[in-house]
């Protein structure tokens, strides 16, 4: 009698209510794919943001977990996203969709810290994930900033390099500052050029020198000078100037000298590549050449129907002679591209683009 009343205890707290409800939701989550989380991600410092974000994923051949990490990857993109419209305008997001793709969203590791999937379930021929995501802001915020310094962005100058190079006062037919400045201007995205043709040219010394031999165990030292000039090559506008010094050590003493002008330059190069680049981005200007503007006051008219485009925030008459004028457009957006398309629009300036560059244009006033 006794066994059969426990049997009936058990029986009892088997079946009851608290008991069917957990096994439903257990149920429930193993047929839907459905699970929830209470997330504890709180920002860590005023550098982090805390946002709530969802992908979702087309599930193909009943891959249900290619669909599952490829949802997860879409609701980390789409939560950068969000922290990334606080630093950029819709209009600057949109000119900038791609390079942001491609440098930004494709490598969400580099910028969530950490996250919790809060949901993910399945909705017809979809998974859908939603996370909570703890986003660095401040390295998309510099990110971001890199990516407006992009030289593409700026007209995508050419680059030429013209470097003269000294061992112990005799001219050197060798170029190892110039590959060392070509590597460091490369590396921030500028085209480099060894045709004559450029935008930007990069002229200079490097100068090396014995310094001793005493005390180094039968080595050589060298101490190498690099001054550099960058200036606009259609213009003649002066960009920067860098000067470097540097020692190198080597066995033999053409090995030192080496070594010596390599260390300068690679000291050069990399500053000088970015105080062109923001040179570039405060100082937007490009030079326009145009022919057969009859007098003062037809050129007048023009540089009033200059300053009504919405991309040019200001211009002025570098040089006027013989129908021919020089003016410098400060640009508020866009390229000479782009203003060179602009200009072919002018009705009431009829123009032909004859040659543009990155930093130049050439045109003609049309009859």
């Amino acid at each position: 009698m006794k066994e059969n009343i426990r049997i009936t205890s058990v029986s009892r707290g088997l079946f009851s209510p608290f008991f069917l409800l957990s096994v439903l939701c257990f149920i429930l989550s193993v047929f839907t794919g459905c699970s929830t989380t209470k997330s504890q991600i709180k920002a860590t410092s005023p550098d982090t943001e805390v946002v709530e974000a969802e992908g979702d994923a087309p599930i193909i051949n009943s891959d249900i977990t290619g669909a599952k990490k490829t949802s997860l990857h879409e609701a980390m993109k789409n939560a950068l996203g969000l922290v990334i419209g606080v630093y950029v305008s819709q209009e600057s997001l949109v000119s900038k969709a791609m390079l942001i793709e491609d440098n930004i969203t494709s490598q969400t590791e580099g910028y969530i810290e950490k996250y919790d999937v809060l949901k993910e379930w399945r909705e017809g021929d979809f998974y859908k994930t939603r996370i909570k995501a703890l986003v660095r802001k401040e390295d998309l915020s510099a990110k971001l900033k890199a990516l407006e310094l992009e030289p593409k962005k700026l007209g995508n100058p050419l680059v030429k390099f013209s470097m003269t190079e000294k061992i112990d006062g005799s001219a050197s037919s060798t170029k190892y500052a110039e590959g060392e400045l070509k590597n460091a201007f490369m590396e921030q995205g500028f085209a480099v050029s060894d045709s004559e043709v450029s935008d930007i040219i990069i002229e200079g010394v490097a100068e090396a020198n014995f310094n001793t031999e005493a005390g180094l165990g039968g080595m050589y030292s060298y101490r190498a000078s690099c001054s550099l000039k960058a200036t606009k090559t259609d213009s003649k506008d002066a960009i920067a100037n860098s000067m470097e010094i540097a020692g190198g050590v080597d066995v033999t003493k053409d090995a030192a000298a080496k070594a010596s002008i390599v260390n300068a330059a690679k000291r050069s190069g990399p500053n000088l590549a970015k105080t062109v680049l923001k040179y570039l981005k405060e100082r937007s200007t490009v030079q326009l050449t145009v022919s057969d503007i009859e007098n003062i006051n037809r050129l007048n008219d023009f540089t009033r129907s200059l300053r009504a485009m919405i991309e040019i925030r200001d211009c002025w008459v570098r040089n006027y002679s013989d129908k021919n004028a020089v003016i410098d457009l400060d640009l508020k957006k866009g390229t000479a591209s782009e203003i060179a398309r602009r200009l072919e629009q002018n009705t009431n300036f009829p123009i032909k683009i004859k040659k543009v560059g990155a930093y130049a244009i050439d045109a003609e006033i049309m009859k």
